[in-house]
């Protein structure tokens, strides 16, 4: 940013808003530096030529300007006439020099006055007035092209006039069309009411309309034309250039970034706009860049694979925002997750005890949460719970992690398989983090945990069975006595969803072992008092319970639900 300011001659507080580039002062200030780059390439154009004719030019002792443009005009023309002299070195940035030039030769008058307030861009209107008169008066008709480039030059007139045998380059061409802007956006005579007259935007509109893209060969030779646009102050038309080449898209990429840095480039309103779009608000024929298009179609080939540069291309966008107003480098950073996968790269993660580690994401000065939150957030809709948890645990959002962990531990509670083993090895890795989630959330979570713990133990074979009935009549949500059973059905309302959803199936699972033990509680023989036929009755007694209790609660069960639990039922009655 302080390179850009730096560079145009402006500080870095005029282009908070980039609307202030179009002011005219600014616009001035730009052009003026322009100008000075044209004539610093030229002097170095200047130098080369020289330096490759050094017996020809004659150069020598230390050279000045002067010196440097007399032969300079030596080797290319042989041209002794002192406006030669005088245009030589006004085009390499020199009016002290054309002045010396011209008081050497004896020439006084209304030229050097207005050479001697050529740094401001500002002279007397006489003088002006009076070197136009000059020139219509004669000079435009005289035969030493310098002389009449050199009236028109100084006098800001016959605008339109190309001066082809001494402006041969795309630089010259530029240079001549620059300067009149400034003379006519100069104090003194008001050029805005002559046919002499010539501002920014009318070079603008020359540039891509008469001669446009096919003239400057852009396909081949896309640095030129981008050149162009960019002394001329199109910087989103240049950038626009430089990004349809593929070998130059790296160097419009920064340019933008750069650029936008400075404050000197206008985005458009949505990021799904084409790269460059039209306002209303801009004055023509400037144009608005889709910074947000073109960044993520650069970073797409490398986002993946080098998630950490990608990052640093998405910071630039930070405050720009899409049409539901989400900021567009926390949406490039959620959308960069899903592909990546790298979100403890990005992000960071939690050691075991629960401090976060830094991930890349903390080098920049951003809401931290606030981001994981949104990325948490796009991760739940698009059902990656497991990626959803570990980043809500990392925006220490816990009462999140006990919801997302709830639902998919009643989701695969009953299934035995390896999914529902990889649900509870990641809620037991959460459980000693949670102490500060929701109480309610976290107390449904514990029993979901023991819920599965009895379900292992249901697996477990018949071993088992007496041991996981036991924990059921501790975590009191199936009654096993006559007494709890109107507290049970009460305890059930007050269940959420996730646990009401699991009761059909702990009932089945409950049942299924009543009647395993019932079974083997009933091969005691005939003793009807025996201690096993005691046992027997005991389970009789719990399964009727079991099937009252199912018959009162307040819940539509699947309809083979209370099917089963009869088939269960059915060998321990009388």
């Amino acid at each position: 940013s302080s390179g850009i300011n730096a560079e145009y001659g402006v500080s870095s507080s005029c282009f908070d808003d980039p609307q202030l580039r179009f002011k005219q002062s600014n616009s001035f200030d730009l052009v003026r530096k322009s100008v000075q780059y044209l004539e610093k390439g030229f002097q170095q154009f200047v130098q080369t030529t020289i330096c490759g004719h050094l017996e020809q030019a004659e150069l020598g002792g230390v050279p000045g300007i002067m010196e440097l443009a007399s032969s300079y005009l030596s080797v290319r023309t042989q041209d002794s006439s002192v406006w030669g002299l005088v245009y030589v070195c006004l085009r390499c940035g020199s009016s002290a020099a054309a002045l010396q030039a011209l008081q050497d030769d004896g020439c006084e008058g209304e030229v050097e006055t207005i050479l001697e307030n050529w740094n401001n861009i500002s002279a007397p209107s006489a003088a002006r007035d009076k070197v136009r008169q000059l020139y219509y008066g004669g000079v435009n008709n005289c035969n030493d092209p310098y002389k009449r480039l050199v009236f028109s030059i100084l006098g800001g007139c016959d605008i339109e006039r190309r001066h082809g045998d001494i402006m041969t380059t795309v630089q010259d061409y530029l240079w001549l069309k620059l300067v009149h802007v400034l003379t006519c956006s100069s104090g003194g005579r008001d050029f805005r009411s002559s046919k002499d007259k010539i501002s920014l935007s009318e070079v603008q509109e020359h540039v891509l309309q008469e001669y446009g893209e096919n003239h400057f060969n852009s396909l081949q030779s896309p640095y030129l034309y981008a050149l162009v646009l960019l002394l001329t102050g199109l910087y989103e038309s240049a950038i626009e250039v430089l990004y349809r080449n593929e070998e130059s898209r790296a160097n419009a990429i920064h340019m933008a970034l750069a650029l936008h840095s400075a404050g000197m480039i206008n985005l458009s309103v949505t990021p799904h706009q084409p790269v460059l779009s039209e306002n209303d608000d801009d004055p023509a024929p400037h144009k608005r860049l889709n910074l947000t298009r073109i960044i993520i179609g650069y970073t797409r080939k490398f986002a993946c694979s080098n998630p950490t540069s990608a990052l640093n291309y998405y910071y630039i966008l930070r405050g720009v925002q899409n049409e539901d107003g989400e900021d567009m480098f926390t949406v490039c950073i959620s959308e960069l997750i899903q592909e990546s996968k790298e979100y403890q790269t990005l992000l960071g993660t939690l050691d075991p005890s629960g401090r976060k580690t830094k991930g890349a994401i903390d080098r920049f000065n951003v809401n931290h949460s606030q981001i994981i939150s949104t990325v948490a957030e796009a991760s739940e809709k698009r059902g990656c719970w497991e990626e959803a948890v570990t980043l809500y645990e990392l925006a220490h959002n816990y009462d999140k992690v006990m919801e997302i962990l709830n639902e998919e531990l009643s989701r695969k509670l009953m299934p035995n398989d390896k999914a529902h083993e990889h649900v509870n090895e990641i809620a037991v890795k959460v459980e000693p983090r949670s102490q500060n989630a929701n109480t309610n959330l976290r107390k449904q979570f514990l029993l979901l945990l023991d819920l599965y713990k009895f379900h292992k133990l249901y697996h477990s074979g018949s071993g088992k069975l007496e041991e996981a009935l036991s924990v059921i009549s501790r975590l009191q949500i199936i009654p096993l006595q006559q007494e709890t059973i109107n507290h049970r059905v009460q305890a059930f309302k007050s269940y959420s969803d996730e646990l009401r959803r699991c009761i059909p199936d702990i009932l089945i699972m409950v049942m299924s072992i009543l009647n395993k033990l019932f079974k083997t509680a009933s091969k005691s023989g005939n003793s009807l008092f025996g201690a096993q036929n005691k046992q027997a009755q005991k389970i009789r007694d719990q399964a009727k319970v079991v099937m009252r209790f199912a018959g009162m609660l307040p819940y539509s069960m699947p309809g083979d639900t209370h099917a089963q639990l009869s088939m269960l039922d059915a060998p321990m009655r009388y």
